[in-house]
């Protein structure tokens, strides 16, 4: 009965997500910066190709689309889970709801960072949202929010496992680095924003794994919360696929980094959040080598300018989603791999 309760969510976070994007698709175009501003593989006049590129969103883009699936998903784990709790009480009692709730939690402390950022590029003269300084600094405070409240709950995990080494422990390391991977996730996610229905379709395919993942671990009630995320992104994909007439924002992207990174965390398999942002770290990993080969030679390594920039012009933006949903999907299988061991 449990898996009538993930698919009645599912189907939640769908159909909430298209009438609530329907709703606020309108008033997010209203707020959508300059047909002008420079993004991804969107160079302004003068720039050299290769050269950092702001991160505001391409073609006069409504960003905060994120808004629209994280409605979505609220309403249906709410839906979904009072459902389980209907059909099996005692979860109520065993520290399932706190994990849920910590799982939820990652994504709206980060999706949090993200809309502050969002609602400054509302500002004429913050058109690229918070400085950088600022921006990290509440990325930070929210991952080191969100591991906090793992440790007090109970839920942190204190190491991880590793294909042929098995569970290692990490002592005293194990916040600082959770704290660390979730911040680096999100600024990885958030560059991948960009690319129409990258981040999205990356992400739909991480919930599928993760709800295959927790039903290994045993923790299959918890699916609630993939399911009715994975439908809600599906929904929100009508708008963000190319050609894309919504973006995500910095408030979805941040979200979406939040539930891969912190679902796993709050089931105490933080390595899984490793494999399943997978396609996040090869955009992360790629801006990381630019900044430093420029750093060190003067010039970029890229001409251009990102991993999803690159992919566009080899084969087009619709090969971007594809690249990312395949690296997802290697992502995953090593997570299931990984909760199995």
């Amino acid at each position: 009965m449990i898996r009538f309760a993930l698919i009645a969510a599912s189907v939640l976070g769908f159909a909430l997500t298209a009438a609530v994007g329907n709703l606020l698709a309108p008033l997010l175009r209203a707020l959508a910066p300059p047909e002008d501003a420079a993004g991804p593989g969107h160079e302004k006049p003068g720039q050299k190709p290769g050269q950092p590129e702001p991160p505001a969103p391409p073609r006069g883009l409504p960003t905060m689309g994120g808004l629209c699936f994280i409605i979505g998903t609220l309403a249906a784990v709410g839906v979904g889970w009072a459902a389980v709790c209907l059909l099996q009480p005692e979860l109520l009692g065993g520290g399932l709801t706190g994990r849920l709730l910590l799982g939820l939690g990652g994504g709206f402390l980060l999706g949090a960072a993200g809309l502050a950022d969002d609602l400054a590029r509302l500002r004429p003269r913050q058109v690229l949202g918070l400085r950088t300084g600022a921006r990290l600094a509440l990325e930070g405070l929210a991952a080191a929010a969100f591991v906090a409240a793992l440790w007090l709950g109970g839920c942190m995990p204190t190491g991880l496992t590793l294909p042929g080494l098995g569970y290692c422990e990490l002592g005293a390391l194990a916040a600082p680095l959770w704290a660390a991977m979730l911040l680096a996730l999100a600024e990885s996610a958030r560059l991948a924003g960009h690319a129409d229905g990258a981040a999205a379709g990356a992400a739909f395919v991480a919930m599928l794994g993760l709800m295959d993942a927790e039903t290994v671990l045993g923790f299959f009630p918890l699916a609630v919360l993939p399911a009715a995320l994975a439908g809600a992104l599906m929904a929100f994909l009508l708008w963000n696929f190319y050609p894309a007439k919504l973006l995500p924002g910095a408030v979805g992207c941040l979200f979406l980094a939040g539930a891969v990174g912190g679902i796993p965390l709050s089931v105490g398999r933080g390595d899984l959040a490793l494999a399943l942002g997978l396609p996040f770290w090869a955009e992360g990993l790629a801006a990381l080598l630019q900044g430093l080969w420029r750093r060190v030679r003067g010039r970029p390594l890229f001409k251009a300018g990102s991993f999803d920039a690159w992919l566009r012009k080899k084969g087009g933006p619709v090969q971007v989603f594809y690249v990312f949903c395949a690296l997802a999907l290697a992502g995953t299988l090593a997570a299931l791999r990984s909760a199995q061991l």
